[in-house]
């Protein structure tokens, strides 16, 4: 699953500039035409220790005041893993090599190794925005990483509530396709050849949204981001269709919603646009 919480992370690494002040918490309540009783949206990071994944009371009993759960992908899903091993691969057999020059690419092998234990000669076919998702772990400091997705999922099974997706796993990982290999390729060398100050700078954001300031998020996001050419392709669209199925589902029973983080806040994201439908999303304290 490490490859599907990559692309999960890569959600909260590109943000647009936020619309206006948000209240520091990631709980959103959502009400309004057609809604009888309450659902909510939670704003997950994909990357964690263990023990930074706590469950307020408040938390828990909003999660099980809704009978069912969506997540950006129904990780529920028993076919999740084979969708994900059939798209992962770059198109037309190109590999990482072809992308960069042999000493960049030699440079890049050694720190991977370095950080991974793993030969990156055996994975120059991965899309590089993947590729980079097996570095972060190790950025932790601890051993085994979760998500939160992980987390809300034993809930839900605990509770017997059904687990969707809001989209399916074939058109998260094509996204990566729209954003050239090559800038993917440039991208992630200078993530592998710049690690400590990565490593700086991701501890911080995660620090941000320990803190669920997702104002200042937005903001270290905007300033740091390599890639914001391709946000609409990466949040804006994908929040577009997301909203439709947000609000038909919460007119049909109360419904828990947890996508990344970078979904909700500015222009485009999600608490904006069902606002916009004139729906009601209110801050809750946890």
């Amino acid at each position: 699953m490490k490859f599907l919480f990559s692309i999960l992370l890569a959600g909260t690494c590109f943000i647009a500039k936020a619309q206006s002040s948000l209240t520091k918490t990631l709980l959103w309540q959502i009400t309004g035409p057609g809604i009888v009783a309450p659902s909510y949206l939670y704003g997950t990071i994909h990357l964690m220790c263990p023990h930074d994944i706590t469950v307020s009371t408040e938390l828990r009993a909003k999660f099980y005041s809704t009978k069912e759960l969506f997540l950006e992908l129904d990780m529920d899903d028993p076919t999740v893993m084979a969708k994900t091993m059939s798209q992962i691969s770059m198109q037309n057999d190109t590999i990482l090599s072809q992308l960069l020059s042999k000493e960049k690419f030699d440079s890049v092998a050694v720190v991977f190794k370095k950080l991974t234990g793993k030969p990156i000669e055996m994975m120059q076919s991965i899309k590089p925005e993947l590729l980079e998702s097996i570095i972060y772990p190790s950025l932790l400091g601890c051993i085994d990483a979760e998500a939160w997705e992980q987390k809300f999922m034993q809930m839900a099974k605990a509770n017997n509530m059904k687990v969707k997706g809001l989209e399916q796993v074939e058109d998260q990982l094509k996204i990566f396709d729209e954003i050239p290999y090559k800038t993917q390729a440039e991208e992630f060398a200078s993530t592998v050849l710049n690690i400590d100050s990565v490593k700086k700078s991701f501890l911080a954001m995660l620090n941000l949204y320990k803190q669920k300031d997702l104002d200042a998020l937005n903001e270290m996001m905007t300033d740091e981001d390599d890639l914001s050419d391709y946000s609409d392709v990466l949040l804006k669209n994908r929040n577009e269709k997301w909203i439709p199925e947000i609000i038909e589902q919460a007119k049909i029973k109360p419904t828990f919603f947890a996508v990344g983080a970078a979904h909700l806040g500015n222009t485009n994201g999600v608490i904006n646009l069902l606002r916009k439908q004139g729906y009601t999303v209110s801050p809750v304290k946890y």
